[in-house]
């Protein structure tokens, strides 16, 4: 499986749905080189008597709109602390 180092492991599972056949994936959540950029990849690999193969994508969003994004439409939870008056 592709792990990175600086990557975010969502989701890392493997299967064996007979005993002749193994399935193996892999979510991971980075930043890009850059800092400008969130990378969720997807990998996964599928072992069978007959065939060995494998397959990533990668879905890349800017991190300046996902904040946009997600300041316009997510819960807002305000949270308020009274100052109290010094002596």
């Amino acid at each position: 499986m592709v792990s990175e180092g600086n990557s975010l492991i969502l989701q890392q599972r493997v299967i064996q749905p007979d005993p002749a056949t193994l399935n193996c994936r892999e979510i991971t959540l980075r930043l890009s080189a850059d800092c400008r950029h969130l990378v969720l990849t997807r990998y996964t690999e599928h072992y069978g008597p007959a065939l060995v193969r494998w397959i990533e994508r990668s879905h890349t969003v800017s991190v300046t709109e996902l904040f946009r994004w997600l300041v316009a439409n997510g819960e807002t939870d305000v949270i308020k602390a009274d100052s109290e008056q010094l002596p």
